[in-house]
Order: C-alpha cells, then sequence, then structure tokens
C-alpha cells in the first residue's frame, strides 16, 4: 500500500469560508435603527418630561415648606410666639426659650428663589412663588 501525500496550497484562499461572513450588512444596521428610533419615539411620548419636571419641583417645594412649617412650630412652642423671619430658624436671634437650631440652613425653592414668611399673632405662612408655572404659588395654607 503506497500512500502519497500531497498538500495542495494556493494563493486562492475563498472557497474555504463557505458560510461564514463578518461584520453586518446595511439591512441588519438599519432595521436595528428603526427599532430603536420607535422605542425612543413612544418613551418620549410616555414621559412628557417637562410637566413631570415642574411637578417635581412642586412636590420638593411642598416638602421643604413642610419642613420649614414644622420648624416654625416648634419655635413658637419654645419661645411662645412667632419667629420675626425665617433666619430665626437657623441662628439664636437672642430671645429667651430659643432651643434652636429649627433647621440648619435656609433653604431656596427649586426654582432659585427665596420663600416668602409672613405672620400675624400665632398663625403664619410660607409662600413659594413655584417659579411662574402654571400651578401658581404654593403655600404653607394650601398643605
Amino acid at each position: 500500500m503506497n500512500r502519497t501525500h500531497t498538500s495542495k496550497r494556493s494563493g486562492n484562499r475563498s472557497g474555504n469560508r463557505s458560510g461564514s461572513r463578518s461584520g453586518f450588512t446595511l439591512i441588519e444596521i438599519m432595521l436595528v435603527i428603526m427599532i430603536l428610533g420607535i422605542i425612543a419615539v413612544v418613551s418620549m411620548n410616555n414621559l412628557d418630561i417637562a410637566g413631570r419636571s415642574d411637578q417635581a419641583r412642586r412636590t420638593a417645594t411642598e416638602s421643604l415648606i413642610g419642613q420649614m412649617s414644622t420648624a416654625v412650630n416648634s419655635y413658637y412652642l419654645d419661645v411662645g410666639r412667632m419667629p420675626a423671619n425665617l433666619q430665626a430658624l437657623t441662628s439664636d436671634p437672642g430671645v429667651r426659650g430659643w432651643k434652636g437650631p429649627y433647621l440648619m440652613q435656609l433653604r431656596q425653592d427649586p426654582w432659585g428663589d427665596d420663600f416668602t414668611f409672613t405672620t400675624s399673632g400665632n398663625r403664619f405662612e410660607i409662600i413659594s412663588q413655584a417659579g411662574g408655572t402654571e400651578g401658581g404659588p404654593i403655600s404653607s395654607n394650601d398643605l
């Protein structure tokens, strides 16, 4: 039995790549881009980004007003009268009975504006203009 082994080497290797391919076709890439575009459009319509942003700011403002209202009430219970301004909640105004600070710092509303504080007798009101948004000002009396 005489076996001869011959090796054929040719410069054309394309015959060895039957069925294999690398990369994506233009159709595949366009299909993926189309699907991503549809998902983006549907997501944007459902988000209502501007409306949710204002609503989130309004909710945060209501929370801040609630915290300040609690601090004002604590001041009133300790001192026996309303503070002259919101700064009296963060630093000793020199009145007897002050056990603060009732707030660590005064903050602005989420639109970057200062809160308005008014008092009459044993009643008070804290107001945010809410950046002029559609819902109007936010008041401690409305919470």
